[in-house]
């Protein structure tokens, strides 16, 4: 699961994409705190071999779809899943990107009616890599993308029971390589991130309208002592 998710050390990713895959141009040209479904973003993608950045729209929309409002624009897609599902299945094979971000974030549910948001990120600090697929531009919207989800591990099943794919550093390449993946490397590609080495504070509810966009979303808030949380709640936003 991936609602929102924040790109703020504008200087060390731009250096980590110069030296990963040679991109000479920037990634964001000011930090955005709060990033979400609809927006924006800098994409990396692979075409005739190169690495490339380019700027999508968060939520997966087909080619073919020639509406103007489409009714399905999903921004994850279960990995479990999506092998199989014709939205997503020619992507994988032919279109997968990775998306930066230094943090992203869940929503806890504490009550029918209450949700609590925590920053989740790096116990290190450093940006990451979300796993996603794209769809090519049309005369109607820029390329699109969706960002692929796992099951949670250990240090985030208390805040939610999903968790987006984080490709470490070494499988790259291999990800972003242009043909086919097989289901086995699919599946390994989108283990879950050692939950040793995550970290996660709440956070105000700020982040719950995309206007705000600030370093205030990332500061930590004190929060009172909530239930363990059911099995498998819905989070904010829905996986497909």
């Amino acid at each position: 699961m991936c609602g929102r998710f924040v790109i703020k050390e504008t200087e060390v990713l731009n250096a980590l994409l110069r030296r990963l895959f040679s991109l000479a141009e920037g990634v964001a040209r000011q930090s955005r705190y709060n990033i979400a479904p609809s927006q924006v973003v800098p994409v990396v993608t692979t075409r005739a071999g190169r690495a490339r950045l380019a700027e999508m729209r968060w939520g997966l929309v087909p080619a073919h779809d020639n509406s103007e409002k489409p009714k399905l624009a999903p921004i994850n897609a279960r990995s479990e899943e999506a092998f199989d599902k014709a939205m997503f299945r020619d992507g994988i094979q032919r279109r997968r990107c990775v998306v930066p971000a230094d943090a992203y974030y869940e929503w806890r549910k504490l009550s029918p009616t209450t949700k609590q948001p925590y920053c989740i990120a790096l116990k290190s600090r450093t940006p990451f890599f979300f796993a996603g697929i794209y769809e090519p531009a049309t005369p109607l919207r820029p390329e699109t993308f969706a960002l692929f989800t796992t099951g949670a591990n250990g240090m985030l099943q208390d805040i939610h029971h999903r968790m987006p794919v984080i490709l470490p550093q070494p499988a790259l390449g291999a990800w972003l390589a242009e043909g086919a993946m097989s289901r086995e490397d699919f599946r390994q590609a989108c283990a879950a991130w050692p939950a040793d080495e995550m970290d996660a504070w709440p956070v105000s509810s700020l982040v719950n309208k995309p206007a705000n966009d600030s370093p205030v979303c990332l500061e930590p808030v004190a929060v009172a002592p909530v239930p363990a949380p059911t099995p498998a709640e819905p989070g904010l936003f829905p996986d497909f």
